[in-house]
């Protein structure tokens, strides 16, 4: 159960960062809508599902997706430092002498920042 130290790590630092920037951008919205919806007697769930929601989607996802590549490369540092995971794995391998199978870690890592970065940028692209 040493990895779940590391994953409880970065998801209480995520959810604090995103809710952060995200309550950042709720500010920032236009309220009209707001008050619109608060006109014709919508409640709060409505009046959040329709008029801010749709506002903040975009930086929502845009926010995930940050956060989620930002994760995969805190995860390799924070198993180094004694977490477990593949960080862990990547420090065994170093303390073994074992180069060949520590450069395989470190490719696979740059492989999976490569592609998760690949695929952030198409999300990305669709969404503005």
């Amino acid at each position: 159960f040493v990895p779940v130290a590391g994953a409880l790590t970065l998801v209480v630092f995520s959810i604090g960062f995103v809710a952060k920037l995200l309550a950042a951008r709720i500010e920032e919205i236009d309220f009209g809508q707001v008050e619109a919806m608060r006109s014709v007697g919508a409640g709060f769930i409505p009046t959040l599902a329709y008029a801010v929601v749709p506002q903040v989607m975009p930086r929502l996802v845009g926010l995930g997706i940050y956060q989620l590549d930002s994760n995969l490369r805190a995860s390799a540092v924070v198993g180094i430092v004694g977490a477990g995971g593949i960080g862990a794995t990547l420090a065994n391998a170093f303390g073994r002498y074992d180069y060949d199978f520590a450069l395989a870690i470190t490719m696979v890592i740059v492989g999976v920042i490569l592609v998760s970065e690949a695929v952030s940028g198409f999300i990305r692209k669709r969404i503005a």
